[in-house]
């Protein structure tokens, strides 16, 4: 039974490296004219009212978000984009609103493009129904929303008509079989279109199924990989897993400096005492003892 909903830890600091990242990319893949197809392959209700009960549970909003909200105006280029986008839910200058994974890629994308945003937990895909058919003011893509395997939506619709196309895949991991799906579903839609930018998080758990799955990567060959990885010092609540979180972007729109600089701006804003790296995955090497890549 799927009983994960991201309303419990929406605009935490792993959201924030996440966003921030991904508005980077949206923004670099809108240079070209040409339209781009954009999957969301676990699109939770793609918006969030932080006044919610669920929101206001455990309140990680407060290391994340809620950190860099007051100083946005004076947010360097690195955190701009995305906290533009984050603007446009809160137009009266509140921090009411936060836009998920699949929000974010319907406000920054344009009317030429298309978003398929596929949910599986039936719950959460009647708020993501509602969502997208309101957001934020501004022209809105093609957009399609599904019910259902979102890695399955991925790898059948490739390649994509656009010849363009980016993946956000961010699955909850809440199923361990998640650290082996995803790596798999990630080489079979490369195989298909070897152009598409992969853009996926993990979280940083003491049991390091992260490294699993990076692994996996590694031994299949995959080349121009770039990894953002946040560690935190200490756990900032004392419910809170995650240690770290991560983002890998297979064929990044934009040069290691980009990627870098986000990462930092974040690392820096955070109230929990951080730490941010920048690495990429093409030259980890796997150690012959344990099996796995050494980080």
């Amino acid at each position: 039974m799927l009983s994960y909903q991201h309303i419990y830890h929406a605009a935490n600091f792993a959201d924030v490296q996440k966003h921030a990242l991904l508005a980077q990319v949206l923004k670099s893949l809108a240079v070209k004219p040409a339209p781009l197809c954009a999957f969301d392959t676990h699109a939770g209700r793609g918006l969030y009212a932080l006044e919610d009960t669920e929101a206001q549970k455990n309140r990680e909003f407060d290391n994340g978000i809620t950190a860099l909200w007051p100083q946005r105006a004076e947010a360097p280029p690195a955190l701009r984009p995305y906290l533009d986008a984050v603007s446009a839910f809160n137009p009266d200058g509140t921090l009411s609103f936060y836009p998920g994974s699949a929000m974010l890629c319907r406000q920054m994308l344009r009317a030429t493009d298309r978003l398929i945003a596929t949910e599986r937990h039936p719950g959460e895909f009647g708020h993501l129904q509602q969502a997208m058919a309101k957001g934020a003011a501004g022209a809105k893509p093609r957009i399609q929303t599904l019910l259902g395997d979102g890695l399955k939506t991925l790898v059948d619709n490739l390649p994509a008509a656009e010849r363009r196309a980016l993946a956000v895949i961010d699955p909850s991991y809440e199923m361990k079989t998640d650290y082996t799906d995803v790596p798999k579903a990630i080489l079979r839609a490369l195989k298909k279109m070897p152009q598409l930018c992969v853009f996926l998080w993990y979280p940083m758990l003491g049991a390091g199924g992260h490294r699993l799955m990076l692994t996996e990567l590694v031994k299949s060959g995959v080349r121009d990989a770039l990894v953002s990885e946040i560690r935190l010092d200490a756990p900032p609540q004392e419910h809170f897993r995650m240690t770290g979180s991560g983002i890998l972007i297979i064929n990044p729109p934009w040069p290691e400096a980009v990627m870098n600089d986000v990462t930092q701006a974040v690392t820096s804003r955070l109230p929990a005492k951080a730490f941010g790296d920048v690495f990429w995955l093409d030259n980890c090497r796997i150690n012959p003892d344990t099996g796995l890549i050494v980080i």
